[in-house]
């Protein structure tokens, strides 16, 4: 993802600092034949909207990481000042979403990610 403002590149770079306390730059995953990823492989997306792209992420992205099982979807929205999480895919949509305002932790220990995401430096816009 591209950062398209000041805020946006807040959130991405503090999402991406917690994870990689946890996890190294290596994965265990391979890259398919073309050298593509597998769908298979991802367990876990994070996406900061812009008012351009919040439909796409609410939307149709949702459906598609669903429809791929991907098991944990979280959509850090920087205007509504919160993320909305996503796990248990079924079919096109999720079964459950939990919403955490910005400034509380987002418990994924109980998901494939295993680790708190801390959110008090992710600003508002």
């Amino acid at each position: 993802m591209s950062p398209q403002r000041d805020t946006h590149w807040e959130v991405i770079a503090a999402i991406f600092e917690q994870l990689r306390t946890k996890y190294p730059r290596t994965e265990g995953a391979a890259k398919a034949e073309g050298g593509h990823w597998s769908y298979e492989d991802v367990e876990f997306v994070a996406e900061v909207i812009s008012k351009g792209t919040a439909a796409n992420d609410y939307g149709p992205k949702k459906a598609a990481y669903a429809t791929a099982e991907v098991p944990v979807y979280v959509i850090a929205d920087p205007y509504q000042g919160r993320c909305h999480i996503y796990t248990d895919p079924k079919g096109s949509d999720y079964e459950v979403e939990t919403r955490v305002p910005f400034g509380k932790h987002v418990d994924l220990t109980h998901t494939v990610v295993g680790l708190t995401l801390k959110t008090q430096e992710f600003p508002r816009d």
